[in-house]
């Protein structure tokens, strides 16, 4: 199969966060745009379309006027590595613990509610991959991308889009450098209490 391009594997990795497998338009996409990933997306059977029924995201309406979404199918899973039967959405407990080793964090419940009171959008459901990546941010030390990717199971873009969707909701994320030259994030205590 030929290498996935940026936008299409945004589309899959999304669906496949999804408990349903639906895809959403990304919400700088146009209408011209979204009918060409999407038409591409099911010739290859990556994802393969359905009628929309009440509640589903709905992908492009068909010339007679029905509305149509897109789900992803075994192939479209196995594209952006996620098996067909396993919860994407791991226990919040077993990703911590996976990701331990590479930061030292709050596991309290109110540290994720603390700083989440500085967006303007509602707080992240608690135990979503959002939640656990905002914890992670809010460690002293901070966190790398490649924590946050293995902690979430998202490929690395998939988490810096998730960095800025963040950042567009009102947190301020710092990005310093080890010694090592690596990359760290971490949530600005400031941007929190000027909120509160």
């Amino acid at each position: 199969m030929a290498k996935l391009t940026d936008t299409p594997r945004i589309v899959l990795s999304g669906a496949a966060a999804r408990d349903d497998g639906l895809a959403e338009i990304p919400a700088k996409m146009n209408k011209a745009a979204a009918s060409k990933v999407g038409s591409s997306l099911v010739a290859r059977k990556l994802m393969r379309e359905v009628k929309s029924k009440p509640g589903m995201p709905v992908w492009r309406e068909d010339k007679d006027g029905r509305l149509i979404s897109l789900t992803l199918t075994k192939v479209g899973r196995d594209a952006v590595g996620v098996e067909e039967n396993s919860d994407q959405r791991a226990p919040v407990a077993a990703v911590r613990e996976k990701a331990a080793k590479h930061l030292t964090w709050d596991k309290s419940p109110m540290a994720v509610n603390a700083n989440a009171s500085s967006s303007t959008a509602a707080p992240p459901r608690a135990g979503s991959k959002q939640a656990l990546v905002i914890g992670m941010l809010s460690g002293k030390r901070g966190v790398t991308l490649d924590a946050l990717a293995e902690a979430t199971g998202w490929l690395p873009h998939t988490t810096r889009a998730a960095l800025t969707g963040l950042r567009k909701r009102g947190y301020s994320i710092e990005r310093s450098r080890t010694d090592g030259g690596e990359s760290v994030y971490r949530i600005d205590d400031a941007s929190a209490s000027t909120a509160a």
